[in-house]
């Protein structure tokens, strides 16, 4: 069985002192975060295809009815299920 936790490895542990699925976890994290780390600056490298467009008059008028009928932490909850404001 597969689970998308990531275990809480202290920082001072050992490497010697983790077990085989704890080492598999950790090297997974690292790749991930250097994969993103990657995207990332390849992102920002591109131009921004949207840069010279502007949206139709009624998708901005969806967008500000969508905007005012629902909380902003709800917004954010849709689009980031793990944010939380503070």
């Amino acid at each position: 069985m597969v689970t998308n936790e990531k275990p809480q490895i202290a920082n001072k542990v050992k490497l010697a002192d983790l077990t085989v699925g704890e080492f598999k976890a950790l090297l997974r994290e690292i790749v991930e975060d250097v994969v993103e780390q990657a995207i990332f600056e390849l992102e920002q490298q591109l131009p921004d295809p949207d840069e010279s467009k502007e949206l139709r008059p009624e998708v901005t008028e969806q967008l500000r009815t969508y905007l005012n009928e629902k909380p902003a932490e709800d917004i954010l909850k849709e689009t980031d299920p793990g944010h939380h404001i503070t």
